[in-house]
């Protein structure tokens, strides 16, 4: 199961949905073309567009990412998400012609509407979130967009085939990848690599045991780290966290602290040499 690469990535917005408002504004559907001039197109379909996905993105990444949805198989979670978004927005789209939009009647049944807000966040989101990645390469912050040749922070190969064994566990798009870290997600492993993340039906300890021999540590009941890939140890107030090199940040919990800072050689306030 290969996940997809639901990130924020400003990149992607700006030309995706910039694009998606801009062509609305230009074409003027559902009658705006004839109702309204261009700048109460422009208004209007800025709000649209821009306002509802500002509504279903969050909604999407939240129950994509959730535990409690973990068991669900990465596209029809995805689905479901888009699908759960799509309700509060087409309210907000109902609102919407009835305030800026005065000059049109609404005449489509909020059922319909839904399943046509669906639909449509669904294309937009897939190309966003799935076909952007295939086409231009996966966002730097991303599971998938760690491990880029020529930067700074490109990590060492040390552990490429003591991990071997989680490996032979996961999708073949993993093979050759290398174990950046290990998170619970109810009854599965998320094993995050090199070439993005998986779910395995597996206890923590018993995924930490096929990493014997790679450097790293249990930061947290449910996190393992890959050392190689630590970029420090950061503490905030009472809350430590270990800075991952992919943008990711994970709890260390207090149970684990003293131990982790060994393993991986880093104190608090720190950054991996």
């Amino acid at each position: 199961m290969r996940e997809i690469d639901v990130v924020f990535d400003p990149e992607r917005k700006l030309f995706l949905y910039f694009g998606v408002a801009f062509m609305a504004i230009l074409v003027g559907p559902f009658g705006t073309y004839e109702l309204m001039s261009f700048w109460e197109r422009a208004v209007f379909w800025t709000l649209d567009v821009l306002g509802g996905l500002l509504i279903i993105v969050p909604i999407l990444h939240v129950f994509y990412y959730s535990r409690l949805a973990a068991f669900i198989p990465s596209f029809p979670r995805f689905l479901i998400g888009v699908a759960i978004g799509a309700v509060p927005t087409a309210a907000y789209i109902t609102v919407l012609f009835g305030t800026v939009g005065q000059k049109l009647e609404i005449s489509t049944e909020f059922p319909l509407l839904l399943m046509q807000v669906t639909v449509f966040s669904t294309l937009l989101l897939l190309t966003e979130f799935v076909l952007w990645p295939m086409v231009f390469g996966p966002h730097k912050g991303s599971p998938a967009g760690m491990n880029v040749p020529g930067t700074t922070d490109e990590p060492k190969t040390a552990c490429a085939s003591t991990s071997a064994a989680l490996l032979s566990r996961l999708p073949d798009e993993h093979a050759g990848a290398q174990v950046v870290s290990i998170s619970m997600q109810d009854h599965y492993a998320e094993v995050t690599t090199t070439q993005g993340a998986a779910l395995i039906l597996m206890r923590l300890g018993d995924a930490i045991d096929l990493m014997e021999g790679c450097p790293g540590a249990r930061i947290h009941r449910s996190h393992w780290v890959a050392g190689e890939f630590v970029k420090g140890i950061e503490k905030t107030g009472r809350k430590t966290e270990v800075r991952m090199r992919d943008g990711r940040r994970l709890p260390i919990g207090n149970t684990y602290l003293k131990a982790a800072q060994q393993q991986l050689g880093i104190g608090p306030g720190e950054d991996a040499v």
